[in-house]
Parts: structure tokens; C-alpha cells; sequence
């Protein structure tokens, strides 16, 4: 018969618990300071049998770290923030946040991670200790946990292929193509040639006028299909966070 133990488990999933350290970072970076003032800072009134739950989850995750007045955010939080969502840096932080409780590392094992049914997971947890509640808590939280980093890998996977689909296709294309192309654009966008008296030699400079005011891009001549690819990434994940911003739906193919 297995060993009983304490049930001992993150109380939240790794979205919610990266939300709540946001609100921490945004209030003290990295600061160490007081627990019953991280607990503040995630809009808990101090330290109680909730916020305690949460800044433990935040612990086991990697993402608070230090005790007692000396906590702090962790290097691996800051990691997950610092990077939009989508970002490999981003996704490797938050695989390894996934994988920091040990309970989700022996799940992960026990369901070859993740793919065994929520009855089996809750039948072996009560074996190790833990009450129907708390089984069913744990799982709940290694779930959502799990859907966090599958959803952002997967919203990586697609930039990436679409990305690669559009350099192939545009191979026989260069930037003197592009720029014709962004010079017959619509009204309300114009393209500035790059030998404008502000732009650096080497460089090239679009231009794209909004009603707030103009966008401008810079961009070495001659980029190789790698920055290409590397560059179409980083817009369309900057794309998909003003289009949140602004509060546009977003497109069918794109994970929130």
C-alpha cells in the first residue's frame, strides 16, 4: 500500500498564479519585501487562509521566492512577463513553471503528461493521501496548468509556420518589391525612401500614417530570409496584443 502523505499541491493553475505575481512585479519589480505586502499587492486585505494558499502556488511554481520579509519575484517570473505571450523565451519559462511542483511532475508521469483521464489521476491521489476535495483541486490546477503552456506552444507553432509559409512564397520577392508594394498602398499609408535625410545609410525606412499619428519602421537593407521570418514573429505577436488593446475579436485562427 502507497505511503500516505499530506496533500500538498499549487491551490491555483499557472495562468491564474502569473496574473497574480503581474501584480506583484508591477508593484515592486523585484524588490524583496514582506509577504503580507505581496498579499496586498494581489488584492488580498493581508494574510489570511486564501492569499496564503496563493502565495504558496506562487512558490511552488518558481515564481516567488525567499521567505518571511526577504520574498521576492523570481528571475523565471520575470522571464514569463518580460516576453509577450507566444515568445519562445516565454513558453521555455513556462514550461519550466509547469514542471516546478513535484505533484505535477509525478501527474505528468502517471498520465504521460497529461493524456490520462481525470479518474484514473483522482484514484491514485486519494492512494497518496489526498481527500476527494483536494484530489479534485489538484487536478483542476494541473489542467489549467497543462492548457496554458499547450495553448501558447501551439499560438507559437502557427506564427512560426505561417511565418515560414510567407518567406517561401515571397522568395523571389526583396524589400525594393515590398516597398513598391507599400507604395501603392491605400491612402492613409505612404512609404518613405531610404534616402531620407533621417534615415542612416544602409537603412530603410516605411512610414504608416494613422489617425494617431505616424508608424514608422527601420530596417537594415539586405535582411536574410532567417530575419525576415524573425521579424514577421515578433509583428504579428505585437499585431495580436494591439488588437487586444483595442478590443478587436480575435482572428479565427488565433489563440488568446
Amino acid at each position: 500500500m502507497a505511503k500516505a502523505r499530506s496533500p500538498v499541491y499549487p491551490a491555483i493553475g499557472l495562468k491564474e498564479a502569473v496574473d497574480r505575481v503581474r501584480l506583484v512585479y508591477e508593484k515592486d519589480y523585484t524588490n524583496r519585501v514582506p509577504r503580507a505586502v505581496i498579499a496586498q499587492h494581489m488584492g488580498y486585505s493581508g494574510l489570511s487562509g486564501k492569499s496564503l494558499g496563493v502565495l504558496s502556488a506562487l512558490g511552488k511554481y518558481g515564481l516567488l521566492e525567499g521567505r518571511a520579509d526577504e520574498t521576492k519575484v523570481s528571475a523565471l517570473a520575470v522571464a514569463i512577463l518580460a516576453h509577450p505571450p507566444g515568445e519562445p523565451e516565454r513558453i521555455e519559462a513556462l514550461k519550466q513553471a509547469a514542471t516546478a511542483p513535484e505533484l505535477f511532475r509525478d501527474l505528468d508521469e502517471r498520465s504521460q503528461g497529461g493524456r490520462g483521464s481525470d479518474p484514473a489521476l483522482k484514484a491514485w491521489l486519494q492512494t497518496e493521501g489526498f481527500i476527494p476535495a483536494a484530489a479534485d483541486a489538484a487536478i483542476r490546477a494541473y489542467r489549467e496548468t497543462k492548457q496554458l503552456v499547450e495553448e501558447e506552444s501551439r499560438g507559437y507553432a502557427a506564427v512560426n509556420q505561417q511565418a515560414e509559409s510567407t518567406v517561401h512564397k515571397g522568395q523571389e520577392q526583396d524589400w525594393g518589391r515590398a516597398a513598391d508594394a507599400i507604395g501603392n498602398a491605400p491612402p492613409g499609408m505612404r512609404h518613405e525612401s531610404d534616402d531620407a535625410g533621417d534615415t542612416p545609410p544602409g537603412m530603410r525606412k516605411a512610414v504608416f500614417t494613422l489617425v494617431e499619428g505616424d508608424i514608422e519602421v527601420t530596417f537594415p537593407e539586405g535582411l536574410s530570409k532567417e530575419s525576415v521570418t524573425d521579424l514577421s514573429d515578433y509583428l504579428e505577436i505585437w499585431l495580436r496584443k494591439m488588437r487586444r488593446e483595442a478590443g478587436l475579436p480575435p482572428k479565427a485562427n488565433e489563440k488568446q
